[in-house]
């Protein structure tokens, strides 16, 4: 058996062995009749949705339906460490967005393009990312409330995170207090399983000036280790803390494997229910008072569309009657960016390889204990904030490098080079399975855009992405910077004493006619490993009226239609500095008490 195949089993059996030792979580579902009427429907059961839903159903004399594509998610979901839906291809429990070739990005890869993964089942994304809890720099909040969206500044949203927050960590530093909650519905822990590199990470970026923080404050600036979305090391998505105790109500049901295709508008523009299809029947679910669109910043935009919302001239393109004109509907698509394969060798053994990872013995320690590497994203430990390209906002970070604790082919190539071109996966041969570790930077304000469009109107085609990143000459240097203080952070002292680190010397072939690690080596290095983080958003933008691009008001109604709100990712009107599922609960917490306050039951 190969080395490749040999880790596809390990990850495979570890997946089984998660099914046998933990108890799945089963979601009651009902089946509704061919047409139903209840006083909400809401579209989607992700980090958002769920949300939503939960708090609805709080009010009893309302009747709150979720549809959602997917269907129960599996036992191994629960495992910190099997987040990546690449390990399991062609799973029913994904869907495969289809992204547009990239001019500025992705230059490396075997396809310029691709496909781009989202959860599909219950608690969508939530249930296959790597659980970072961020919720961004108090500024993304200010600068929302600045572009015309009152009741979305920094003070306000705070009290919402705290809301939902069941923080686990110590209170470090201690001034953090203010900013932190216990008690609420979605644990947040730290990273618990540190090998060695973790173990000096702190310390490499105190070399580099950068105190330790509580990234989750007002201070930003500075090293921490990541805060997960865990409680006793398994995963909490939005489903577990608010979709499963609401359907202990009555008033709260949910039908799975039923693909919304089309809201059901009435002649004066007020949305009145949905068509959908489960169990290929075409069924239709009535709506008393509003319709919450929550499919994420893909599928939200993509439904609006399907049902004549959106730019016009594009709709009719497609053989779609429009209804509203809304030319905002799909634009301003942002998304963090990151950069690959600035990576350092250790020592041999000092860090726990690939097969350690899913080896017997770290799966006895999580399954009997709770302990181990399983108990935290594959690879994932520490990270880095800080300005490397703003003079102006000193103490305002513009870049985050994350910490890898493997080097970027300790898996032998078979994720992290698959998708590349040869003359890649031929200069990381040399270093396939070796220990190592990695520094990620992501730009985490930028300034390109893209959009989301729809393939036809058949609503079963996936939509199509372009995200569109680096087309701002800004965020192109700004990346540069990035990788340059990447390489500066790997190469701290304490990494080279500690574990031996030695960073890869050699120049990548597809840029080696520029100088090593000149300025013009690392453009082509960035155009050419950037990449997406998957933190897709903005593609219905919240605006006052005033901007022509708005979708929702700042109370996330759908402009021109009546009944209709967007609650999810999608309306952030600039994506926040950081790993965006934190925020998306937020918004579904405000959101649904945007509609309480609206009828009166707050």
């Amino acid at each position: 058996m190969t080395q490749f195949s040999v880790f596809n089993f390990l990850a495979g059996f570890t997946a089984i062995l998660a099914g046998t030792f933990l108890q799945p979580v089963r979601y009651p579902t009902s089946v509704m009749p061919d047409d139903i009427i209840v006083d909400f429907i809401v579209v989607g059961s992700g980090s958002a949705g769920s949300v939503v839903a939960g708090r609805l159903a709080e009010i009893s004399e309302w009747d709150v339906l979720v549809l959602e594509a997917g269907g129960q998610p599996p036992a191994f979901a629960k495992v910190p460490f099997l987040h990546f839906g690449s390990e399991f291809p062609n799973s029913s429990y994904m869907n495969y967005y289809k992204k547009r070739p990239q001019k500025y990005s992705e230059q490396f890869a075997k396809n310029i393009g691709g496909l781009y993964q989202r959860g599909k089942m219950i608690g969508g994304s939530g249930t296959i990312n790597q659980m970072m809890y961020h919720r961004g720099i108090p500024q993304d909040y200010e600068n929302w409330a600045a572009q015309g969206n009152p009741g979305w500044d920094y003070k306000t949203v705070l009290e919402y995170f705290k809301k939902t927050e069941d923080y686990q960590g110590p209170l470090k530093p201690r001034d953090a207090a203010p900013f932190r909650a216990s008690g609420g519905p979605i644990g947040v822990e730290k990273v618990a399983w540190k090998p060695p590199v973790c173990r000096v990470a702190i310390r490499a970026g105190e070399e580099m000036g950068l105190a330790e923080v509580d990234y989750n404050t007002d201070t930003t600036i500075g090293s921490a280790i990541f805060q997960l979305t865990t409680k006793n090391r398994e995963r909490v998505t939005t489903a577990d803390a608010f979709l499963l105790p609401g359907l202990r109500r009555r008033n709260l049901k949910l039908q799975i494997n039923s693909q919304v295709i089309k809201i059901i508008m009435d002649a004066e523009n007020r949305a009145i229910g949905v068509k959908y299809v489960h169990k290929n029947k075409v069924k239709r679910a009535f709506a008393k008072r509003e319709v919450i669109l929550s499919a994420g910043a893909g599928d939200s935009p993509k439904l609006l569309m399907l049902s004549g919302i959106g730019p016009k001239k594009q709709l009719e393109k497609l053989g779609i009657e429009s209804r509203v004109d809304l030319p905002g509907v799909g634009q301003n698509y942002q998304e963090h960016l990151i950069i690959r394969g600035i990576t350092w060798t250790i020592h041999p053994n000092i860090s726990s390889s690939i097969f350690d990872r899913v080896g017997t013995s770290a799966m006895l320690n999580y399954f009997e204990r709770r302990s181990g590497p399983l108990t935290s994203p594959a690879g994932i430990c520490a990270l880095y904030q800080l300005n490397v390209g703003s003079p102006e906002e000193p103490h305002i970070p513009d870049i985050l490098i994350t910490q890898e604790n493997g080097l970027l082919v300790q898996d032998y190539g078979l994720f992290s080079l698959a998708p590349m071109k040869k003359s890649i996966q031929d200069y990381y041969r040399p270093f396939l399975g070796r220990d190592g570790f990695s520094m990620t930077p992501m730009l985490i304000r930028p300034k390109s855009v893209g959009t989301v469009t729809l393939m036809s109107k058949n609503p079963f085609d996936p939509p199509v992405l372009d995200h569109n990143s680096l087309s701002h000459p800004d965020d192109f240097e700004l990346m540069v910077k990035a990788a340059k203080a990447s390489r500066r952070l790997g190469n701290a002292k304490i990494f080279r004493r500690a574990l031996g680190a030695e960073p890869i010397n050699k120049p990548i072939p597809d840029c080696a006619h520029f100088a090593f690690e000149s300025d013009d080596y690392w453009r082509c290095f960035v155009r050419g490993w950037s990449g997406t983080g998957a933190h897709m958003c903005g593609t219905c933008k919240m605006a006052p009226d005033s901007d022509p691009m708005g979708v929702v008001t700042p109370r996330l109604k759908v402009r021109g239609v009546k009944n209709l709100r967007v609650i999810d990712a999608s309306i952030m009107p600039s994506i926040t500095s950081g790993h965006i599922n934190a925020v998306t609960f937020m918004i579904g917490e405000k959101g649904a008490d945007l509609i309480k306050e609206d009828y009166g039951k707050i």
